[in-house]
């Protein structure tokens, strides 16, 4: 055997590669944390403080885009009609559909709308004969016999009108959803109907009409001179 003791051997290093690495300088995940929740803490504190609260965007927001077409002009119409005195109604429409044999439970419709609008008392200038005006030789009185006043079809206000309850049966209910929801024309003509016969039966915007025409005429009148200012009223002929 040869003798192989007197022989260099190389050494070899007994630590592991990786000890020789310098440490990570990457924050574990337990300090990432820590740090985050320090900022927030802090930021939190300042808010508080200063009464500042962060602005965020609303995922649920809505928002409204006008893609309507700009309106046509269809026709133009001259207007003679003075409009004297106006009268503000609220009514109450109860309206029910049923069906003689069916249910309500199954078929039938009972809306609750309460309607808000006007009706003005008008005064037809456009009807004026040529003898509606007479004036004296001194153009001091002058003598003005005028139609009697009449309503003006009711404004329904759309803006403050509103359903107060509606209650549908189930098959009405089945329809809706294919589409067979019915309009609140209806409601809307009803409404105005109740409005008009309000304002007749009442007769005080009537009367209004004809004296806030008179008060009108006779101020006037009086501007140009004349003294004497008499408005009388004829009977409606239309």
């Amino acid at each position: 055997m040869n003798d192989e003791s007197g022989l260099d051997r190389p050494t070899r290093s007994t630590r592991s590669p990786r000890s020789l690495r310098s440490p990570s300088s990457r924050l574990s995940p337990l300090r990432l944390i820590a740090v985050v929740a320090v900022v927030v803490l802090v930021l939190a504190g300042i808010a508080l403080v200063a009464g500042w609260r962060p602005s965020l965007p609303n995922l649920f927001e809505e928002r409204t885009v006008d893609r309507s077409s700009p309106a046509v002009l269809r026709s133009l119409e001259e207007l003679s009609d003075y409009h004297a005195a106006s009268a503000h109604f609220e009514v109450v429409v109860d309206l029910e559909k049923d069906s003689k044999w069916i249910p309500d439970a199954l078929r039938g419709e009972r809306t609750l709308f309460v309607g808000v609008g006007t009706v003005d008392s008008v005064i037809n200038f456009g009807a004026l004969g040529k003898d509606a005006v007479t004036v004296s030789p001194d153009r001091r009185a002058v003598t003005i016999e005028l139609p009697n006043p009449t309503l003006s079809r009711p404004e329904l206000d759309l803006d403050h009108s509103y359903v107060v309850a509606r209650q549908r049966g189930a098959l009405n209910r089945v329809g809706g959803l294919f589409g067979g929801v019915g309009t609140d024309q209806e409601l809307y003509r009803t409404a105005s109907a109740r409005m008009t016969d309000a304002a007749k039966t009442d007769g005080q915007v009537l009367e209004l009409g004809r004296k806030n025409t008179t008060a009108m005429l006779r101020g006037l009148l009086g501007a140009l001179g004349f003294t004497d200012v008499r408005v009388t009223y004829a009977a409606d002929r239309r």
